[in-house]
């Protein structure tokens, strides 16, 4: 049987293994100067002593911890957790972790994550933030560590980012409203001083339902939180007025709330009003009906920060400042042709 010695040390592992300190170093520290045969037994010996290595030793040794420290505006929205799942998955597979840090779209927030990632020696930073304002970019410039943008832009070009093409993405989804013979829309979207894009899309769909004959009236874009309540509470404002045949929320779950408003006021949908999400989650596809909405690929957009990310911290040169993921087209049974 074999025995877990207690608080192991890398001399009880080269014992163990019958080699040298240095050569239980090298395997650890992923040297390739070591045989298969040896870097076998040496990793046959970590497990039968459960020997840890001290991981600030090691970061001292190799002048880097293998950890990144990541801004999310909101990790309840799922557009967010999204994001946080893909930047979690690769860099755990890429040998880092990840101190992923929620900001509520609190620029005080953001500015104490950065001093926290200064002080824990973050090797790099992803920002998913709600903008990159000068208090932040003032904070990058001061820590002058690798740093990613995600999901948000650098109109000023110095920091690489990875980003959707929502203008595209809001005219894909006008332009199937408008193939499915739908002339008048609402939007209910949440609130455009605490997301990056919400007025933007405002504008697009604004400029797009000119350009296809389409009309938007002021009277249905109504701003409340990016949450089932907040589409709820919109819905029930917007049924007090002349509707139009189609609503577009912000999110899935403001949909879901806009879609009980609709309910509980005797309508359906889509027989009564259509509805249509901009941005995607897993709830859209168990509600009934299913939402027709815009698939982001946020997961994406994470797990592709994280890889520009860790080739920074390898040594290597980025080729592209602005990485833009594309965009699909959910077509659900939410949108009624008229």
């Amino acid at each position: 049987m074999e025995v877990l010695i207690l608080s192991a040390k890398i001399k009880d592992v080269a014992k163990k293994a019958n080699v040298s300190i240095a050569t239980v170093s090298r395997v650890i520290n992923n040297v390739p100067l070591v045989n298969e045969e040896t870097r076998d037994k040496v990793l046959q010996a970590i497990k039968e002593t459960g020997y840890r290595p001290n991981a600030i030793a090691r970061s001292l040794k190799l002048q880097k911890t293998e950890t990144v420290g990541v801004v999310i505006h909101d990790i309840t929205i799922p557009y967010y957790a999204q994001i946080a799942r893909g930047v979690q998955d690769i860099s755990m597979q890429s040998g880092y972790n990840a101190i992923i840090c929620n900001s509520d779209a609190d620029n005080r927030k953001e500015e104490e994550f950065m001093d926290l990632f200064y002080q824990k020696q973050c090797d790099g930073i992803i920002f998913a933030g709600r903008e990159l304002n000068e208090s932040v970019r003032r904070k990058f410039e001061y820590m002058n560590m690798p740093v990613i943008l995600c999901g948000i832009e650098d109109r000023e070009g110095e920091y690489s980012s990875v980003i959707n093409d929502y203008d595209q993405a809001v005219y894909s989804l006008m332009k199937h409203l408008k193939v499915m013979g739908h002339k008048t829309v609402g939007l209910i979207h949440g609130d455009k001083k605490r997301a990056y894009n919400a007025k933007r899309n405002e504008e697009v769909m604004m400029a797009t339902s000119k350009e296809l004959g389409m009309k938007i009236n002021k009277n249905c874009v109504i701003d409340r939180d990016f949450t089932m309540k907040g589409g709820y509470l919109a819905m029930q404002e917007m049924l007090k007025g002349e509707l139009p045949t189609v609503v577009v929320c912000g999110n899935d779950e403001m949909a879901v709330g806009a879609i009980r408003a609709i309910e509980e006021s005797g309508m359906k949908v889509p027989e009564d009003i259509s509805i249509a999400s901009l941005n995607s989650c897993e709830v859209g596809r168990w509600i009934s009906p299913n939402l027709t909405s815009i698939n982001h690929y946020m997961y994406d957009v994470g797990a592709i920060s994280a890889r520009l990310l860790i080739k920074l911290l390898e040594g290597e040169e980025l080729k592209e400042k602005k990485v833009i993921v594309s965009h699909g087209i959910i077509d659900g049974e939410s949108v009624k042709k008229l």
